[in-house]
């Protein structure tokens, strides 16, 4: 009796249930390393804008918190200030440190200018909107309340300060 041997092999169904099988694994994988370089992405503009957040913290609280409250003056926009006429609320900060050092707080095509004496700085990246001096009044002196929104291209970081003065 003669035995019948079976070919080697695969046949076609099966080839096409393992190419099947690999394709929706490779779909699979594929779809989550997109979406983790989308998050990364996201992730790394959220951190630019934080550090330009902290960069802007440290101005404010190094450098602010030195002035005295009576050399502030804030500005409603740069008519206001060629006129030298102040407000309590307003665009444009000018302070005197203890030391005579003047600080010049103002925003030019979105971009925070930073003046010390006469160099300007522009301690930050990220471009800024909204940016309010708002002069109040506290317990223990004079308080400045100072908010923005620093932007990138997909996203907005709201910052906002309040800082008592010293008399």
């Amino acid at each position: 009796m003669r035995s019948h041997s079976r070919s080697k092999g695969f046949t076609l169904v099966e080839l096409s249930s393992a190419m099947t099988a690999s394709m929706i694994l490779v779909l699979g994988f594929s779809s989550v390393i997109v979406f983790s370089r989308q998050q990364l992405t996201a992730t790394n503009i959220r951190v630019g804008l934080s550090y330009d957040q902290l960069l802007i913290d440290k101005y404010v609280r190094t450098k602010l918190t030195s002035t005295i409250s009576d050399s502030m003056q804030i500005f409603a926009d740069a008519s206001a200030e060629a006129n030298a006429t102040t407000s309590t609320s307003g665009t444009i900060l000018r302070a005197v440190d203890a030391d005579s050092t003047v600080y010049h707080l103002d925003i030019s095509n979105s971009v925070l200018l930073w003046m010390v004496d006469s160099t300007i700085h522009s301690p930050i990246d990220a471009e800024i909107v909204d940016l309010l001096f708002t002069e109040r009044t506290g317990n223990h002196g004079k308080i400045l309340d100072i908010s923005m929104n620093l932007c990138s291209a997909e996203d907005t970081l709201t910052c906002a300060w309040s800082i008592t003065l010293r008399n």
